[in-house]
Formats: structure tokens, sequence, C-alpha cells
């Protein structure tokens, strides 16, 4: 029997643990005003998991990423935006880091509903425990380091 159809999620975590997990409804896009509305609920989220600290985002640069709506609403945020080169999933925590331990721990199973995938994955990002988020997040200044003595070349682990 085939699992339910794919589901397209957003992910913020740092080195304590997951922030906020969102998901779309089937057939939407993420557009520069939805992710504009999923930094909002960032913004709470923080206030409310991590109230008081500075805030430093890296997205990559993806169009709603980079948009001029995202880069207005991160500014009045007060949020620091760490630049990102184009293409590179090397400097992406979740791409070198979370993503693929979530496809492991999901492998072979098979879920009827979108719902059931979505709690899923929030029980793995839950479950996964701050060591793993901080080893990932450690990760990134060499990553960092590596990125720019190649001068934006991909990074092989």
């Amino acid at each position: 029997m085939p699992s339910a159809a794919k589901v397209m999620g957003t992910v913020f975590w740092d080195a304590e643990g997951l922030i906020l997990a969102e998901f779309l409804e089937c057939g939407q896009n993420i557009t520069a005003a939805r992710y504009v509305q999923t930094l909002h609920k960032l913004r709470r989220a923080l206030r409310d998991k991590r109230p008081g600290r500075n805030i430093i985002i890296l997205h990559d640069n993806a169009h709603p990423h980079a948009a001029c709506l995202t880069s207005e609403a991160t500014a009045k945020m007060g949020w620091e935006v760490l630049p990102h080169p184009s293409c590179s999933p090397d400097l992406a925590p979740s791409d070198y880091h979370l993503f693929g331990f979530v496809k492991d721990q999901l492998r072979g199973q098979r879920y009827e509903t979108t719902e059931a995938i979505q709690k899923a994955v929030r029980q793995c990002l839950w479950m996964a425990g701050t060591e793993f988020y901080r080893r990932g997040i450690f990760k990134l200044p060499e990553r960092w380091q590596k990125c720019v003595q190649t001068s934006g070349d991909y990074v092989e682990k």
C-alpha cells in the first residue's frame, strides 16, 4: 500500500532543540508572503522557548527566503540574517544534519494520512535530543570555514 503524498515542512531549530515545525497543506507552495507568516510564528515560538536572545537566522537563498518581503520582515524583527552562498547545501544545517536523520528514522514505514506523517516527523524531531541538535549546529563553523577556503565550492563531508 503506498504512503500518503509527500509533505512539505519548514523546520527551525538551534543547539538546544526544535523551535518550530510547520507543514503546508497539500498543493500549497511556499511563497515569500507565506514564509513571512511562518517567520511571525517563529518569533512567537522564540519568545516562548528562547526569551531575551538575539536572533541570528540562517536560511538558504531560495526565492521566498531571499525575497524583499522576507528581508523587510526579518529587519523589522531585529534579526541578523547570515549570508548564504548560492545553491550551497553545505551551510544549511537542516540539509547536512537534520533531514538525513529524519529520513533514517522514518524509512520503511507507511503512513495513510498526511497528519500521520506530520505527527511522526514531529515526534522524531522532539525525540532527537539536545546533544543531536548541538552536534549539528556546532558543525556549522567548520563547514563555513571549508566553504570560504574552497571559494564556495561544495564541501565533501
